[in-house]
């Protein structure tokens, strides 16, 4: 392998890890506001049930997702 073909080669290593870290933060910034949504419906009252039917997800994975989005 020449330098040429090496500093390709760490580019493309550098561009992935930044695509793969903005890809994280815009899945945790995006399960915060589900989780949100979520407490929002809890604390309207809305059975957990409805909750769970609209958000595609069985009813107790929403105290998983609540208790994530409260963790400190």
């Amino acid at each position: 392998m020449d330098d040429v073909e090496k500093q390709r080669l760490l580019a493309e290593v550098r561009r992935a890890s930044e695509e793969s870290r903005n890809a994280k933060k815009i899945v945790q910034e995006r399960a915060a506001a589900r989780a949100a949504a979520i407490e929002a419906a809890i604390e309207a009252g809305i059975r957990r049930q409805e909750i769970a039917d609209a958000a595609g997800t069985h009813r107790n994975l929403l105290y998983k997702i609540t208790k994530r989005n409260n963790t400190p």
